[in-house]
């Protein structure tokens, strides 16, 4: 169930919030738990068993190999080029698969050495960038790094051979399946790296991944507002090559209700030149869990034309509540229901809203108008990778409270992958964290960097 999301805490806040429990503790064993701090007349601190240096080792670990925010920068430049060289080098094995293909191949040998080459270079220039407390607190995940360095040059001098002299038994789908292989490695090796340093970005192999913030824009006229919606998977199952994940997503309708009488006036005013006008004075938004009521305050009119020019016969001032509830349609989408709860208004007005049709299209342009907004702020075209975009099914929808008088969409699915999918997703997930910070990508910190994905 979705709630108002907490913000990841910055590794450096969690440090130093350690670092208070583990004296809070110490203090309370000096002092043997009393409020004031003060010893026992005449008891001695006996030791306790524990190294003081134990409790913190952890905490200086992590403050020493902390990453700044130059380095996340530089190290989301390294995993996207890794990323790319891995790319490369998939197409590259597929067309050599092709052995009958006619077509000219779209990536060549010198490709595939430059790709490989500039993460290698990339990621030895990145290390030689540590400060020395990082290089000595780093130095066995580093002996693993420059490991597999030297095993992907490797491969690659031998994917060279094979592919210039075959004629010596050298073959070349091994040659290109041991550098996948090593490329693979590779990429792994950096990743944990990152983890260490406190940067975490997605890997195929996670249970949990958080999809990225995405912010519609609603134009309405001179009105201009953002819907957001965010969302996260989890892994409910594995079997074999397929993974199951819950799919939840958040729809924040907080600036649509803030902005919701000036958005609907224009969509629920209105009416026949001859029959019932009405006109929106202003419109709420209000949880009744699990729906959502819309209070709406009206002006009536109804206008005969008999005899030639319209007439106003009759008007008055009144007021409705609009209970709805959002539904998943047979194909998959979002859809709206809707009813009177409340209708506060008296003559003809009353009668038109209760049994003619002017409540019935009252609703019915309500509906279309949030409906609208809904679909589009949900789109899985929008919110999920390309990767696994197909795989995903609606299950269930709600109104929900998101904190104090903010009101989302809470939608609920599943999705089936393989472990491909889920690799593939987690590269464009990256990417798409890549894009969402351009100015880590210029070398700059960047504002959004303390979001990325932290466990």
């Amino acid at each position: 169930m979705f709630r108002e999301r907490i913000p990841s805490i910055p590794l450096y806040t969690l440090c130093v919030l350690t670092l208070l429990f583990c004296a809070k503790n110490t203090t309370a064993q000096h002092h043997g738990g009393h409020g004031l701090g003060v010893g026992i007349p005449g008891a001695t601190n006996r030791p306790t068993g524990v190294d003081e240096k134990d409790d913190l080792k952890d905490f200086h670990h992590a403050l020493a190999v902390q990453a700044t925010s130059q380095q996340i920068a530089d190290f989301q430049a390294l995993v996207k080029g890794t990323d790319e060289a891995k790319a490369k080098l998939d197409t590259f094995a597929e067309e050599q698969n092709k052995s009958n293909a006619k077509s000219r191949p779209t990536v060549s040998l010198s490709e595939i050495d430059q790709f490989v080459q500039r993460s290698l270079i990339g990621s030895r220039k990145f290390v030689d960038g540590f400060s020395s407390s990082q290089k000595s607190g780093l130095k066995d995940t580093l002996k693993k790094l420059s490991k597999v360095d030297s095993d992907l040059e490797t491969e690659e001098k031998k994917l060279d051979d094979a592919v210039q002299a075959e004629n010596r038994g050298i073959s070349l789908e091994s040659a290109t399946d041991n550098l996948t292989k090593s490329l693979s490695a590779f990429s792994d090796q950096q990743l944990a790296l990152g983890r260490e340093m406190g940067v975490i970005l997605s890997q195929g192999s996670d249970v949990a991944f958080n999809l990225p913030e995405v912010k519609t824009p609603v134009k309405a006229g001179d009105l201009a507002f953002d819907v957001t919606a965010n969302g996260d998977l989890s892994q409910t199952a594995a079997q074999n090559a397929e993974r199951t994940f819950k799919l939840q997503i958040l729809v924040d309708l907080s600036e649509l209700s803030e902005n919701l009488t000036d958005f609907l006036r224009p969509q629920l005013s209105g009416g026949r030149t001859c029959g019932d006008r009405l006109q929106l004075r202003q419109a709420v938004m209000s949880l009744s869990d699990p729906s959502s009521v819309v209070n709406l305050d009206l002006h009536y009119e109804h206008w005969s034309c008999i005899g030639g020019s319209p007439q106003e016969m009759a008007e008055g001032d009144g007021s409705v509540d609009v209970k709805l509830r959002v539904t998943v349609d047979k194909q998959n989408l979002l859809d709206l229901e809707s009813e009177f709860s409340r209708i506060d208004a008296g003559g003809l007005m009353a009668e038109s809203l209760r049994s003619g049709n002017l409540g019935e299209e009252l609703r019915d342009r309500l509906n279309r108008s949030l409906l609208s907004i809904l679909r589009s702020a949900a789109d899985f075209q929008k919110l999920l990778p390309a990767a696994v975009r197909q795989s995903a099914v609606v299950q269930t929808a709600k109104f929900e409270e998101l904190g104090i008088g903010k009101i989302a969409v809470d939608i609920t699915g599943e999705m089936k992958i393989t472990d491909e999918q889920a690799n593939l997703m987690a590269s464009q997930l990256n990417q798409a964290l890549f894009a969402k910070n351009p100015a880590a990508q210029a070398g700059q910190p960047g504002k959004d960097i303390p979001s990325l994905k932290t466990r």
